[in-house]
């Protein structure tokens, strides 16, 4: 939340938590005045859609069995001021992320690269060493307990 990038943006693209990834729930109760838009995998299963959230009951559980906002219900958004990003594995000190290996978040920040900031979150147990493919999108930063790494 201290990063200038935070600080300016408005609208916010982010992700609900599964059990292995850091639960930003807090940081959202914390800044109501951001617009918080969560992920959700298409039915397609191969892109990913981002909806605007502003209630719980606004959630549903997916297919593929975690919560995600509910279509019927929230508008669906395009364009993020900032995009926080889960990953499996992240490299600070080049910016390199290992997904879950469907290439959702490459493909919908492709279009977005150098114009909109990525940070990858993550457990400080995540960072390693990473050998990037050329269809991956570095983050701008990578944050875990730690700090703001790769800055």
């Amino acid at each position: 939340a201290a990063t200038p990038e935070f600080r300016n943006a408005r609208i916010v693209f982010s992700y609900l938590a599964l059990a292995s990834e850091p639960d930003l729930s807090p940081l959202v109760e914390q800044h109501p005045e951001k617009v918080w838009v969560f992920s959700r995998v298409r039915s397609d299963g191969e892109r990913l859609a981002f909806h605007e959230v502003t209630a719980s009951d606004q959630l549903r559980e997916g297919n593929f069995g975690f919560l995600e906002p509910d279509p019927e219900k929230c508008p669906k958004r395009t364009t993020p001021d900032l995009v926080l990003v889960p990953g499996v594995g992240f490299d600070p000190a080049i910016g390199a992320r290992l997904g879950r290996g469907k290439g959702h978040y490459d493909r919908f920040l492709v279009p977005h690269r150098g114009k909109v900031s990525a940070f990858g979150i993550c457990f400080r147990v995540q960072i390693m060493e990473l050998d990037p493919e050329p269809h991956d999108v570095p983050m701008n930063a990578v944050v875990c307990e730690a700090g703001v790494l790769g800055r």
